[in-house]
């Protein structure tokens, strides 16, 4: 008996062994490939396994590969009104894979800011100011990250945030962005390193009136710049504010023409890898959303899509990198709860995913998994 358990022990020593003298650039290779909750585990196995994909080359390497991928890996949704309401699906599959257990300071109900390579930014939904908690979360390995208080110290009233990644220095930022209520210059801005740990005012701030509003959370981050849609009622007048996290300059961007003055604000998103607009409007009592991409300074009608009855977009659409989208289909009567539903524009149909939506938030997003954040 003791030679049996004896000789399965060098077995297995030796497996350890030879795990142990495959070469670091082999397993960076084979472990790359691996999904996050694998990952995970593999880091418990030893010390030099740990070591391996907590570098932060691995977890850029593993991020690069995970964004070559066809489509993104989880939605995360607001099934409810409550702090606990954000849940996690697969987004092929569309399974519940876990409740979000966010933060839970008295009173406070979430939104998402901005999202980028799995990273959320999230802080309170309603009654928002300067002493509001901000966090970065990384749903795919749970993973808080509380940011330091602002430097500003004035009244001000809270206006909007901004989250996205500066390549050039390899360095994860959030803007805040802050309005004075009696003061000649109006808005403040500061940003946010995540590599230092700390709020840097900034001498450049919007280019819009001081009414102007930013009416919808999230703002989207695409190639280096961060995007938000702003309304001056003073001006009648909708466009998008462009932040460069690489130059920290602030530009303003007019919509089209035939949208100047339009009574719904569209949303700002990325579609077929192009700064986009998705603009609903009702003609005799018919939905549509039409889609306009800009190219060179220029917006162009990409396409028109036809809604079905009982459907609308799901905000902030959640759109995937195969160009689908998530609707929200309304019960007649409001007899039970929203119904999300994946489009496809090109085929003009819509699946029937099975999650249920709150009437209250029928937010939906989409990203890919990542280890950022992770110790």
């Amino acid at each position: 008996m003791f030679n049996l358990e004896y000789q399965r022990k060098r077995r297995r020593d030796a497996q350890v062994s030879k795990i142990d003298d495959f070469p670091q650039e082999i397993l960076f290779e084979i472990f790359s490939r691996l999904s996050v909750k694998s990952l995970l585990r593999c880091r418990c196995v030893c010390k030099s396994w740990k070591s391996l994909i907590s570098n932060p080359d691995f977890m850029n390497a593993h991020l690069k590969r995970n964004v070559l991928k066809n489509a993104c890996d989880c939605l995360v949704i607001h099934t409810g009104y409550d702090v606990s309401g954000f849940s996690v699906y697969d987004a092929e599959e569309f399974t519940k894979r876990f409740d979000l257990e966010l933060p839970r300071p008295k009173h406070v109900s979430y939104a998402v800011y901005g999202s980028c390579n799995g990273v959320l930014c999230i802080s309170a939904a309603w009654r928002v100011n300067l002493a509001s908690p901000i966090y970065l979360l990384n749903p795919s390995i749970r993973v808080f990250k509380k940011l330091p208080d602002c430097h500003i110290l004035q009244t001000a009233h809270f206006v909007t945030l901004g989250f996205g990644f500066h390549e050039r220095g390899d360095d994860y930022k959030v803007v805040r962005v802050v309005r004075f209520p009696r003061k000649k210059d109006f808005f403040a801005v500061e940003v946010y390193s995540l590599r230092l740990d700390t709020w840097t005012r900034i001498t450049a701030t919007p280019p819009v009136s001081k009414q102007a509003r930013f009416p919808q959370p999230k703002c989207l981050f695409f190639n280096g710049f961060l995007y938000w849609i702003t309304v001056e009622p003073s001006q009648h007048c909708t466009s998008i504010v462009s932040f460069d996290l690489d130059s920290e300059v602030f530009q303003k961007i007019m919509l089209p023409d035939i949208l100047f003055g339009v009574a719904s604000v569209p949303t700002v998103q990325v579609f077929e890898e192009s700064l986009s607009l998705f603009h609903q409007r009702k003609d005799d009592n018919v939905w549509y959303c039409d889609i306009w991409l800009v190219e060179a300074d220029t917006w162009t009608m990409n396409r028109t899509i036809l809604f079905p009855r009982c459907e609308s977009v799901a905000w902030p659409l959640g759109i995937r990198t195969d160009n689908k989208f998530h609707l929200v289909r309304h019960v007649r009567n409001m007899q039970r709860d929203p119904i999300l539903v994946l489009c496809d524009p090109v085929l003009q149909r819509a699946k029937d995913t099975g999650i249920s939506l709150s009437y209250h938030s029928q937010f939906v997003d989409a990203y890919r998994e990542s280890l950022i954040l992770l110790n």
